[in-house]
């Protein structure tokens, strides 16, 4: 008897909401899972947010071990051709550039993102560090009640993980692990960290207007 043909149901992992006119910042860190940032960003750029985008150092360098993959503001349309950037804007940060402009009172913040967020990064944001831009902009988005959410792809976790965790949690901020369903049939690895990127945006539009 044949095998059934695997179906996937990738388009239904990532609803529609109302993104435009709105500014999430996204942070990418140097944790292995690079794909998830880059999902996540399409995630964002389907639904017309307007992302500031800050990259670790290690950041830069898995995105390009792992995905080949170095994101600049010129090669958008070349990485995410399916998208089309329309009312979306996008702007890179030094990660090293504590007076950012997304500290200026001009700039309104709808949410935050961390993704994939390495444990080094986890720990700094529980404990209020701001050593780096990352860092500052997650404290920031817990001074002003903005979403707060953070994509930790590590295994083993360990206790001292767990507990920076809880105080991540306990100050407002969300915690959704890098872990794949697979009860919708993923055909390949963007399927699996567009089920994670669906589920970062239903948390950080919880109650917002769909499409």
């Amino acid at each position: 008897m044949a095998q059934a043909e695997t179906k996937t149901e990738t388009k239904g992992l990532i609803k529609s909401f109302n993104g435009s006119g709105k500014n999430i910042i996204l942070g990418i860190t140097g944790t292995s899972g690079a794909i998830y940032s880059l999902r996540m960003l399409r995630a964002l750029l389907l639904n017309e947010f307007n992302v500031d985008i800050i990259v670790s150092e290690y950041g830069q360098y898995t995105l390009l071990n792992e995905c080949g993959v170095d994101i600049t503001q010129c090669n958008l349309n070349t990485l995410f051709p399916d998208v089309l950037l329309l009312k979306s804007t996008v702007k890179f940060h030094n990660n090293l550039d504590l007076k950012s402009e997304i500290f200026t009172t001009g700039y309104d913040c709808y949410g935050m993102i961390v993704c994939p967020c390495a444990m080094n990064y986890v720990s700094g944001i529980a404990r209020g560090d701001s050593k780096n831009l990352i860092e500052k902009s997650a404290d920031f988005a817990f001074s002003y009640s903005r979403p707060l959410i953070i994509v930790p792809r590590e295994t083993p976790i360990n206790k001292v993980h767990l507990d920076n965790m809880s105080k991540i949690m306990d100050a407002g901020g969300k915690i959704v692990p890098a872990m794949p369903s697979f009860e919708y049939n993923p055909k390949d690895f963007n399927d699996l960290a567009d089920y994670v990127a669906g589920r970062v945006m239903d948390f950080l539009c919880k109650g917002a207007e769909t499409i």
